[in-house]
């Protein structure tokens, strides 16, 4: 099809917002604009502020600006470890939930129209529900008296309750559980653009069920890879809830701790830091997302 076709038949733009000058566009961004200036910069104006001054346990931070919350965060092995910790843990759900989500979303892509629906709704069904409620299944089914715990004593398996929840385990799982619909969204958008011939010709080539996989499929996939992974991972640093319902006392991440500073310890100033640090982690991320994804 010429160039000339495809803009015959490709519809045209309105022609009051073709001809919008910059000074009109920029007037009907103008809401959206004070919207985020006044909701968004503005509250990370003043936490950034609130992060550059010390802790003072008679009021909230003492007078004077200083970098001793980022240095002390960034010098204690403490918080280092935690950072670690809480990176690792991104790095693992994500890679747990792409290796659950991709043959999944295959699935689902190769279904048939009626099949496919049951099984998007299904794959999707989760965030229907709300994030505590999830959090507090995975209790029932994970704690010391759960319903797995049980199950297994009662048949002889166990003597003894598995370690499995108040620990990495249960919170690996809870988050999982959180971002796999993501994962899946992600993936099936991409694999449903995949033109089926080209998975034909390698097979008529030669190239097996693996091969093809390996070297027509997962290429093509890799933009809802970098997207899906990219949802989940800064889903799981920054997550508070299910980390900390499944996690108790005995495991902590960015998102609880900084939960502790504002609200027991009220260490707002050290607490912001880490909201900042949690934030350029984040946005690391998705510069590193863009180039390793830029499209040609």
């Amino acid at each position: 099809m010429t160039a000339g076709a495809v803009a015959a038949i490709r519809p045209p733009l309105p022609r009051a917002l073709s001809l919008a000058p910059p000074r009109r566009r920029t007037a009907c961004l103008a809401p959206v604009m004070l919207f985020y200036a006044l909701f968004l910069l503005v509250p990370y104006v003043a936490m950034l502020a609130v992060s550059l001054h010390r802790y003072s346990s008679t009021s909230i931070y003492l007078p004077g600006w200083t970098a001793a919350n980022y240095i002390n965060l960034l010098t204690d092995p403490f918080y280092l470890g935690l950072l670690a910790e809480t990176i690792g843990l991104g790095v693992g759900v994500t890679l747990l939930t792409l290796l659950l989500a991709y043959p999944l979303a295959l699935r689902i892509v190769r279904a048939g129209p009626r099949l496919k629906s049951v099984l998007l709704a299904i794959a999707l069904s989760p965030m229907l529900i709300n994030l505590v409620v999830r959090s507090y299944a995975w209790l029932v089914l994970l704690g010391d008296h759960g319903i797995i715990n049980t199950w297994l004593m009662r048949i002889g398996v166990i003597a003894t309750p598995l370690p499995i929840n108040g620990n990495v385990v249960s919170v690996t799982l809870g988050l999982v559980h959180i971002g796999l619909p993501l994962m899946i969204l992600s993936l099936v958008g991409i694999m449903e653009r995949i033109d089926p011939d080209l998975l034909e010709a390698a097979e008529s080539l030669g190239a097996g069920t693996l091969r093809v996989l390996r070297r027509v499929h997962l290429p093509l996939t890799l933009p809802g890879i970098g997207a899906g992974s990219l949802l989940v991972f800064c889903l799981t640093i920054s997550a508070f809830v299910t980390p900390q319902l499944l996690g108790g006392h005995r495991f902590a991440t960015i998102g609880t701790v900084i939960y502790e500073k504002f609200t027991f310890s009220m260490n707002w100033p050290l607490g912001a830091a880490l909201v900042f640090i949690l934030l350029v982690i984040n946005f690391a991320v998705i510069l590193l997302h863009g180039r390793l994804f830029r499209e040609a």
